[in-house]
């Protein structure tokens, strides 16, 4: 870039034509991230001023100052107020790129169809809302959705991952069937209608690879591009992105403590063909469908020809009340999809998880999933399939969930230091509860969660569900001992303290 007298700035931003599909702000974010990530912008330097910054990159200072909001709040600069930028001391734990906006101005969203290049595709743009991941995600409190891996029984994986290696034959090693190998069909199908009370046959199961792959292979399968889905918000953002990689609008509908607002949908989408929920723990606010609700979501379904996509993303861990049946139990037509994964209750690299479809739509769903990858790893259906027969699952299962009741009730008791700041919600199922900020308290969740990475604690920001009204925080209690919950609340307790003293509900 060109350096004016005094810059003491030496990040090269030159060739922001590069990446041309991102507006400005986000290539200029993405260029200083890189920096800091390779160590070309020390820990703790100062950065010039927006000004300075505008001045030399010859944009408008709103532009850099976009950019360097986005990287406040994904932890990589620190603003000290009369101070200035300055680099984080310590960076956050999972490293993400392309850098996306996390809010999306006007003038920003004009610019980037204004530079639309002719080799990305639009879609591909979209995507950047949800971008891919070039470093795993560390298991710290109080990471949501990572089960603790030091639980998992390696050795007896180990021994049937050996086992079924060295068995004869090329069942393994040559290509399989895209719904998956039939002994691990038979293995979901008793595991779902045991502890799930879902009906179905071994032949209504379609192995694929995540709860993602599932819900885009409904969305190709069920809808045409252009038709309109339900999405419960808050909700899981990932499968939103999927049903958009589909081609389908995505209609976000409220949540309340009774599930999604079935009359609400009716009024945004009554035409809409598809619907994603949560029922039996709501992501991420822990909130139980009623049935009342169900039954009216299935009704829908009837009357427009529709479907549901029903995640039971954590349906085998419930602490409290009796065990909830599934929506796809309950129906009698043919309108559930019911999805499931073991990359939650194993370990989130073994990419395993299932779909069970009606009937009639079987066929449907093991040509999308032929073309989609043709099949999941085989090897790794063969040893969960032996995993789950040998009476494995149930065991591993049986361990976690005493284990992670006690840290559940642990965590509940130690985090009632923060009832002054905090409303948590339901937390009788799952591997993780939510918090809203209380009524009146202005504060950004994004901030606060950053602040909180900095200090190595993890917390999804509530609003990156989709949230508006107020904010909050999403703890995974799961995969946090005793002690590493007592430090991790009190560094959740002092980075709320901290953002509330700023006093501009910011954190910048």
């Amino acid at each position: 870039m060109a350096k004016h007298a005094g810059s003491v700035f030496s990040v090269d931003v030159t060739g922001l034509e590069t990446g041309r599909g991102q507006p400005a702000y986000a290539r200029i974010c993405e260029r200083i991230r890189s920096a800091i990530v390779s160590g070309a912008l020390a820990p703790s330097a100062r950065l010039p001023s927006s000004r300075v910054l505008a001045q030399d990159l010859g944009v408008a200072r709103n532009t850099v100052d976009w950019a360097l909001g986005q990287l406040v709040a994904d932890g990589y600069i620190v603003r000290r107020r009369g101070a200035g930028s300055f680099v984080a001391a310590s960076l956050p734990e999972r490293d993400t790129r392309p850098l996306a906006p996390r809010r999306t101005s006007p003038d920003a969203a004009a610019e980037s169809e204004r530079q639309l290049p002719s080799r990305l595709s639009r879609r591909a743009i979209a995507l950047q809302s949800y971008p891919g991941h070039y470093q795993s995600a560390s298991a710290i409190p109080f990471t949501p959705s990572l089960p603790p891996i030091d639980l998992f029984p390696r050795a007896v994986w180990n021994r049937l991952l050996q086992r079924e290696a060295t068995q004869a034959g090329t069942a393994y090693w040559a290509y399989g069937a895209s719904n998956g190998l039939p002994a691990l069909r038979e293995a979901i199908a008793a595991h779902a209608s045991a502890m799930r009370a879902t009906r179905c046959s071994p032949e209504q199961v379609i192995v694929v690879t995540s709860t993602q792959q599932a819900v885009e292979l409904a969305g190709k399968v069920l809808a045409d591009p252009g038709d309109r889905a339900w999405a419960e918000t808050p909700g899981y953002q990932p499968v939103q992105h999927c049903l958009r990689a589909a081609g389908l609008q995505v209609v976000p509908v409220p949540v309340d403590e009774h599930g999604l607002d079935v009359a609400e949908g009716r009024r945004l989408a009554p035409d809409a063909r598809l619907a994603y929920v949560t029922p039996a723990h709501q992501y991420p606010m822990g909130y139980e469908m009623s049935m009342e609700r169900r039954r009216a979501l299935l009704d829908w379904t009837r009357q427009h020809d529709a479907y549901v996509i029903e995640d039971d993303y954590d349906g085998d861990y419930r602490y409290e009340g009796r065990p909830i049946a599934s929506l796809q139990g309950m129906d009698a037509g043919g309108r559930v999809i019911y999805v499931g994964s073991f990359n939650k209750i194993l370990f989130p690299a073994l990419r395993i998880a299932y779909a069970i479809v009606p009937e009639p739509l079987v066929a449907a769903f093991v040509d999308a999933k032929h073309v989609a990858d043709g099949h999941t790893a085989l090897l790794m259906q063969g040893v969960l399939a032996a995993f789950i027969h040998e009476g494995h699952l149930a065991r591993h299962l049986r361990k976690t969930r005493t284990i992670y009741d006690e840290r559940r009730l642990d965590f509940l008791e130690q985090a009632r230091a923060l009832a002054d700041v905090l409303d948590f919600g339901p937390a009788t199922a799952g591997m993780h509860v939510a918090a809203l900020f209380k009524p009146g308290l202005a504060l950004d969740d994004r901030a606060v969660a950053a602040e909180c990475a900095r200090a190595g604690v993890v917390v999804h920001p509530l609003s990156k569900y989709g949230a508006s009204e107020r904010g909050g925080l999403v703890f995974g209690f799961a995969g946090a001992s005793r002690a590493a919950t007592r430090c991790g609340l009190e560094i959740v307790a002092k980075a709320i303290a901290e953002m509330g003293a700023k006093g501009d509900g910011s954190g910048a």
